[in-house]
C-alpha cells in the first residue's frame, strides 16, 4: 500500500539531486525587480472606458511589455490615467476618472495600496515631508470646490485638505513648500499658488501667464510655462514663460510669445536647458536668456499628436495617439541633436506621459 508513495519519494530526491548538480535543469524564479530600470509609459485609454494601462520598455535590452500593472497584479488599472509621480521605491499612479491612486512598488509593479477617498477628479501627486499632495478639480465647472488633498505616506491615510483657487494641475516641491499650478479646470486660471509643507497652510498667490501648464526647477528659479488662452476663448492669449525666485516668491523674469496663437506646452528640463513644443516644432530655451529662441531645435512629424514629452540624456521622447484617440498610440525617440528617428514603440490608447526609472 505504501509503494507507491516511496516510488513518489525516491523520484523527488532523484529531480532534486539531479538540479543540484545541474542548475540549467530547473526553471528559475523570474527577476523580481523585472522594472528596475527603464520607461514607464501612463497609456490614459479612453474616457469612461476602465482601459487605462502602463507600458514598460528597456531600451538597453529591447524588452517591452505592455499592461505591467494588470500582468503583475491581475486588476485592471482603472479610468483614465493622469499622471505618474516616482518617489524612492514607489510609483504614484493618479487615475482621474476613476477618483483613485494605485501605489504600487516601482521596480516590481506590485500593488502596495490604494487610495479611493477623499478624492475628486484628481490630477497630479507630490511627496513632501512623508506627506502626499494630490491636486483635485472637484466639479471641473465649480470655481469653489478645489482643493489638495494630503495623505500618509506610510499608510495612505487621510489627513486633511487644502482649500485652493480654481483649477490646481501640475505640482513641484521645493524649500519645503509646494508650487501649485492652477491651470484654471475646465476654465482658465493664471496663478501659482504656494502652500507651507509644514502647516499645510496657503502662504502665497503669484500671477503668471494665462492657463499654466507645466513647470520645471532650475536651482532657485522655478520656471512656469503658460500656454494662454486658446482661440476659442472669449480673448486669445499667448503664451508666457514665468521665472519664480523660490526663496521670495516673486516672478524675477518673465518672457512673453509674440505671436497670440503660439500655445506653448510641456516644459521639461535637461542639464541648464528647459525644452517646449510649439505644435510640432520643439525649441531649447537657455536658462538666463533675455528672449525665447527664435528657431526650433527639431521638428517631430511622425506623432499624430504630441500628446506627451520627455528629454533624457540627448533623446527626445515624445508620446502620441493615433489620430482618432482610440487604438493603440505610439511612443517616438529622437536624437535631440540631428533630429533623426531612432525608434518608435507601440504602446496603449492615449499615451500621455513617459517617465524614466532607474
Amino acid at each position: 500500500m505504501k509503494f507507491p508513495h516511496l516510488f513518489f519519494s525516491l523520484s523527488i530526491i532523484l529531480i532534486l539531486y539531479s538540479c543540484s548538480e545541474d542548475t540549467d535543469c530547473c526553471p528559475q524564479p523570474a527577476n523580481s525587480n523585472a522594472y528596475e530600470t527603464g520607461i514607464f509609459v501612463l497609456n490614459e485609454g479612453n474616457f469612461g472606458s476602465g482601459n487605462s494601462t502602463v507600458s514598460f520598455i528597456d531600451e538597453e535590452n529591447g524588452v517591452q511589455e505592455s499592461q505591467i500593472f494588470k500582468s503583475v497584479n491581475s486588476v485592471a488599472l482603472g479610468d483614465t490615467g493622469q499622471s505618474i509621480k516616482l518617489y524612492e521605491g514607489l510609483a504614484i499612479i493618479v487615475l482621474n476618472v476613476s477618483n483613485k491612486i494605485e501605489l504600487v512598488n516601482r521596480y516590481t509593479f506590485k500593488s502596495v495600496g490604494s487610495i479611493e477617498a477623499n478624492l475628486s477628479n484628481p490630477r497630479y501627486a507630490e511627496v513632501i515631508n512623508d506627506k502626499i499632495y494630490v491636486s483635485n478639480w472637484g466639479d471641473g465647472m465649480n470655481a469653489s470646490d478645489d482643493y489638495i488633498a494630503v495623505f500618509d505616506l506610510s499608510d495612505f491615510s487621510f489627513i486633511e485638505k487644502i482649500d485652493v483657487p480654481e483649477g490646481p494641475e501640475a505640482l513641484i516641491s521645493a524649500n519645503n513648500k509646494l508650487f501649485v499650478a492652477h491651470k484654471g479646470g475646465f476654465t482658465f486660471n493664471n496663478i501659482v499658488s504656494v502652500i507651507d509643507a509644514t502647516t499645510n497652510t496657503l502662504q502665497a498667490q503669484i500671477e503668471v501667464g494665462d492657463a499654466p501648464n507645466s513647470m520645471a526647477l532650475n536651482e532657485n528659479r522655478l520656471w512656469v510655462l503658460s500656454g494662454g488662452k486658446p482661440s476659442y476663448a472669449d480673448t486669445e492669449t499667448a503664451g508666457k514663460l514665468s521665472g519664480i525666485n523660490i526663496n521670495t516668491n516673486t516672478v524675477e523674469e518673465e518672457l512673453e510669445f509674440n505671436d497670440v496663437s503660439s500655445h506653448p506646452d510641456h516644459l521639461v528640463k535637461n542639464g541648464g536647458a528647459l525644452y517646449y513644443n510649439l505644435g510640432k516644432e520643439i525649441y531649447q530655451y537657455s536658462t538666463g536668456n533675455s528672449e525665447l529662441p527664435e528657431a526650433a531645435v527639431l521638428t517631430v512629424d511622425e506623432p499624430a499628436v504630441l500628446y506627451g514629452m520627455q528629454v533624457n540624456n540627448s533623446k527626445l521622447y515624445v508620446s502620441s495617439p493615433n489620430p482618432d484617440f482610440t487604438g493603440n498610440g505610439k511612443l517616438y525617440v529622437y536624437d535631440l541633436t540631428n533630429g533623426i528617428l531612432l525608434k518608435q514603440y507601440t504602446v496603449g490608447v492615449n499615451p500621455n506621459g513617459v517617465y524614466f526609472n532607474n
